[in-house]
């Protein structure tokens, strides 16, 4: 039986009776043999210093600085980035936050589309949520570096509990088959037994056997399905005051608590990705002039402060935030998936507003890409730059999403991919 060939025909008998998708939920969901692709777009504010960020050597034959160190251990899914630029006007905090994504001007009269965004709207009939966007800690108030075809932000969700209820419901410990999914005919019962009434022999008898074969689809995604299944979520019993808004001391602003928040969020995007909930995931920590303290971090400066002092306050806060990228991407190599991983069919790129910290500038950019394997993208390797447009970037992750496209943004004079990434 072609399990996937019978759900193809199932659906189009179902549409053709007038039952939406919304009758069955989950339909969409990568099924056993059809393994969709991802993206994650990290943001880590306030630049970097580069001798302390970038690479030392090229190639498969490179150390890392004491900023990109904690990612030595992973080191064989990443690409390093050197020599890239963000081009255009606007070299700000603001102006970087406004060119990462779009590769546009950094103006704000530029009202340019964020990549996170438009892959979004690609895959929005293939998902539940067509885009999960998610903040760690912000200072001033939520800010995003996703913008819609307007041009106008679209926020992320702060509250790792709330961005967890969302997409998984209220019980932590509970079975996300059984709560969310339960099962795609049960929940569409009344529907079909109304459908089969109204239906010839004939007809009823293909309904049973596409119903049938959807049963036995359904019996090898649960098979298939541990990712879904029920996990430790919130170990540490992180809690949210309700009665706290976010100008009210809520609990998800505590940088005292960033650091459980960082892995409640990275679990939370991980999983969404695992189920199939998303393709593409936005992780924010914070936000450019981010005057948060970290005190995990050992420093006792905020970021922004120590950025521009550079010292080893600065080292030790990107260190920091590079061990939460280690994380997250050991955690999605750990999945199985396929021939493969999670990690191997999603591809990360990893930014900032800045370059360096002190100077204000978009040059140079700290850029990092991890993961993307299954479309022939090889970690371990340090690539250097001469001053290369990132929207090339922008337009590489593009196409590993399956986009049919050259030219992302309007930055780049010489359109297409990032050349020497895949092979």
């Amino acid at each position: 039986m072609n399990i996937n060939q019978d759900r193809r025909n199932f659906m189009k008998w179902v549409a053709a009776a007038g039952l939406g998708a919304a009758a069955l939920p989950f339909a969409s969901m990568a099924y056993a043999g059809d393994v969709p692709r991802r993206a994650i777009f990290v943001f880590f504010p306030d630049g970097m210093r580069p001798e302390h960020w970038h690479a030392v050597g090229t190639g498969n034959s490179f150390t890392l600085p004491a900023m990109t160190a904690p990612l030595e251990r992973v080191r064989q899914h990443c690409v390093f980035l050197s020599g890239m630029d963000m081009k255009g006007a606007g070299s700000t905090h603001e102006g970087g936050t406004l060119k990462l994504l779009t590769g546009a001007d950094g103006m704000s009269s530029d009202k340019a589309v964020s990549l996170d965004y438009h892959l979004a709207q690609a895959f929005k009939t293939q998902t539940v949520r067509p885009h999960l966007n998610l903040t760690i800690v912000p200072t001033w108030g939520v800010t995003a570096i996703t913008y819609d075809y307007s041009g106008v932000q679209v926020l992320p969700e702060p509250n790792p509990l709330a961005a967890f209820e969302s997409l998984f419901g209220t019980n932590a410990q509970s079975n996300f088959i059984a709560q969310r999914r339960v099962s795609v005919l049960d929940t569409s019962l009344a529907e079909l037994n109304a459908l089969r009434n109204k239906l010839g022999a004939i007809e009823k008898a293909k309904l049973d056997t596409h119903t049938e074969s959807i049963h036995e689809l359904e019996q090898r995604l649960n098979a298939n399905a541990g990712a879904c299944a029920a996990w430790n979520f919130n170990p540490t019993g992180f809690t949210v005051d309700p009665n706290k808004g976010y100008w009210q001391g809520a609990e998800y602003r505590d940088p005292y608590k960033m650091g459980v928040i960082s892995d409640l969020q990275r679990d939370i995007a991980v999983h969404a990705l695992a189920c199939d909930l998303t393709r593409v995931v936005t992780l924010k920590w914070s936000q450019g002039v981010n005057e948060n303290l970290i005190p995990e971090s050992g420093s006792s400066m905020t970021c922004h402060g120590a950025s521009h002092s550079g010292g080893e306050d600065f080292i030790k806060i990107k260190a920091w935030y590079t061990e939460h990228l280690a994380r997250l991407i050991a955690q999605l190599a750990s999945v199985p998936e396929g021939n493969g991983t999670l990690l191997d069919n999603t591809v990360i790129f990893v930014g900032s507003d800045l370059a360096h910290g002190g100077w204000h500038n978009h040059g140079d950019m700290p850029f990092i890409l991890a993961g993307g394997h299954a479309a022939g993208i090889s970690g371990g390797r340090s690539l250097k730059f001469n001053g290369t447009p990132h929207n090339k970037i922008l337009v590489s992750i593009a196409q590993f999403m399956g986009l049919n496209i050259n030219s992302f943004g309007n930055q780049d004079s010489n359109p297409g991919p990032l050349p020497g990434l895949v092979g």
